[in-house]
């Protein structure tokens, strides 16, 4: 009998490669705020830069017979390192020695697994990146056990990070612990999810509050206690906080390995973050950090 060779599987890297992208986006959380860019071509361990424009100076009031003067506009970049990531899984030969739609379903499963495990990835880079000193204005500190997550700290936290530019916050990211004190206040009212909300499918979107995407994950970093009292950290952003750099998509093969009569896939991708939180003045601020008590 012939022996089975990798042309008679039934796994088609570029017939999975959109279900694969796909299943990544939808799986990240804190991407979904990023500014995106597929056209990463260094190697990982090499430096990139994320461009961005210096901001021009103030009108001027000439006199009469004044000229005015030229101004420059200049740009300017934020470096970030190439990472390389990826994950190996192997299924017996034995496995598949079913049904071609049983074949397909377990594919998928690995497949989709992996885009999950990517996303992840990628969703704790951001967050350490936007969480790391430097990269944030504190809005608000908890400094009594009485200081839980409330809609009139949410709006201090805005004012004291960005001033009367706090209305250009796009998005609240907050533990579910911070998001049951700011539902379980009388003032709040309640958040306004609507299925038309662009990010009614996100991961994590609990609905609007003072204009804001609320998104609730767990992964919110934990603070020092105060007063006895344990805290979370909660982030306000503006409009791309953060830039993700990808090397097209997630790359996915698969090879036969005969000793072991297993079929091996693997997971690849390049990629790089940054933090685009502040460039030359406090207009351009993006993020602002909150820390808050919980109650349960």
């Amino acid at each position: 009998m012939a022996a089975t060779v990798a042309a008679d599987f039934v796994f088609q890297p570029k017939v999975w490669k959109d279900h694969v992208a796909a299943y990544f986006d939808d799986k990240l959380l804190f991407g979904a705020l990023a500014l995106r860019d597929d056209t990463l071509m260094q190697a990982p361990g090499t430096t990139i830069n994320f461009p961005y424009f210096e901001q021009i100076g103030a009108v001027e009031e000439p006199l009469e017979s004044a000229a005015l003067a030229v101004d420059n506009i200049s740009d300017n970049s934020f470096s970030a390192t190439v990472k390389e990531v990826g994950k190996a899984v192997g299924v017996k030969k034995k496995a598949f020695k079913v049904s071609a739609a049983q074949t397909d379903r377990i594919i998928q499963e690995i497949t989709s697994q992996m885009a999950r495990r990517h996303a992840e990835k990628i969703d704790d880079d951001l967050l350490a990146e936007f969480s790391g000193v430097g990269n944030y204005q504190d809005g608000f500190t908890a400094t009594g056990a009485s200081d839980t997550m409330s809609v009139e700290r949410v709006l201090r936290a805005k004012i004291v990070a960005f001033g009367d530019h706090q209305e250009d916050a796009i998005a609240i990211q907050m533990h579910s612990k911070q998001l049951y004190d700011l539902m379980a206040a009388s003032s709040t009212g309640f958040l306004k999810a609507d299925a038309t909300d662009p990010m009614f499918d996100q991961p994590g979107f609990a609905g609007r509050l003072l204009g804001m995407a609320v998104f609730v994950s767990d992964k919110m970093p934990a603070g020092s206690q105060v007063a006895s009292t344990d805290t979370h950290y909660a982030f306000i952003h503006k409009m791309s906080p953060y830039g993700i750099m990808l090397k097209q998509d997630m790359e996915i093969e698969s090879d036969y390995d005969l000793l072991n009569r297993e079929w091996v896939f693997t997971s690849n991708q390049w990629y790089a973050v940054k933090s685009f939180h502040a460039k030359i003045s406090a207009l351009d601020y993006k993020t602002a950090r909150m820390l808050t008590t919980v109650s349960i």
